[in-house]
């Protein structure tokens, strides 16, 4: 990316306004932790690889849904940052401090889907100097942050940082990805052609007396199918789950009652589950699926 004067990116578009319904430092919220440690920088001297162990960066709202407050701890030197949005301007005021002298004050505004471009001065560094920072979204669960300084005449210095942050997830946030994808699979008023979103392209899915599928399009072929034999009135429950960095294992049980289209009595059932869950671009998909019908003890 290059920049025009004042340090706005050149090929970017500044966003109108983020959606009125949520905050919209939203995508932000969360705990993140620098990827792979990695951070790289040049304060005058070389461009320097570092590796930093242990950072971690918790952010939320407070008090009204226009505002993020993160606190940055880890290694020296911790510190925290406060975002503001102005709905009448569309402007992100900001603040923050680092360490005992380090403190930065500045505005900006969204582009694109979520990024943020800022303008920061800090006291301490070259008069007339000023940093543009830029935080733009690889997925829902990582983002780019650079930051470059701009003498007075708006030219770049040659002093930069930057490093990518991913999402650290909760077991609790990963049990409520999970029950919202069940939540999807239990709708049978929902279409199929939209139920099918919350499957992997080359889904595993293995039902008893059935032949194993292995892709999503004849997974869709499948559900549709069962249509005309009826529709299931049914609740997957967890029973237990583990992760393994992208991956998701859960095993589990559904109960639930069969109607039949042809008018015969329905039928309760009780099977247990086998649910192989991939992180696809930040979110869960289910990537295999083996059902059982034997008894559940």
């Amino acid at each position: 990316m290059h920049y025009e004067l004042n340090g706005r990116p050149s090929n970017t578009e500044i966003q109108d306004a983020p959606d009125k319904s949520q905050n919209p430092f939203a995508k932000y919220i969360g705990e993140w932790t620098l990827k792979e440690d990695t951070w790289i920088q040049n304060w005058g001297d070389k461009t320097d690889t570092i590796k930093i162990p242990g950072h971690h960066t918790i952010s939320n709202q407070i008090n009204t849904d226009n505002s993020l407050f993160s606190i940055i701890d880890g290694p020296e030197p911790n510190g925290h940052i406060f975002w503001s949005y102005n709905p009448n301007t569309k402007e992100v005021g900001h603040l923050s401090s680092f360490g005992a002298f380090r403190a930065g004050t500045g505005t900006g505004e969204f582009y694109g889907k979520g990024n943020l471009r800022l303008k920061i001065r800090f006291e301490g560094e070259a008069p007339g100097t000023y940093r543009i920072y830029t935080y733009e979204w690889i997925n829902g669960d990582e983002y780019a942050l650079n930051s470059i300084q701009f003498d007075k005449n708006d030219q770049p210095t040659g002093l930069f940082y930057k490093g990518n942050f991913i999402r650290i997830r909760s077991r609790k946030h990963i049990k409520n990805e999970i029950e919202e994808i069940l939540k999807i699979l239990d709708d049978h008023q929902m279409p199929k052609e939209e139920q099918i979103a919350v499957y992997a392209e080359n889904v595993v899915h293995m039902a008893p007396n059935n032949k194993v599928i292995t892709n999503k399009k004849d997974v869709l072929a499948y559900l549709n199918g069962q249509k005309a034999f009826g529709y299931a009135d049914m609740e997957h429950q967890i029973v237990e789950f583990s992760t393994h960095g992208d991956i998701v294992m859960m095993r589990g049980k559904v109960e639930g009652t069969f109607y039949p289209s042809n008018g015969e009595k329905e039928i309760t059932f009780l099977t247990k589950n086998l649910f192989v869950f991939t992180r696809i671009n930040g979110e869960l998909k289910i990537s295999k699926i083996i059902y059982n019908l034997s008894p559940q003890d």
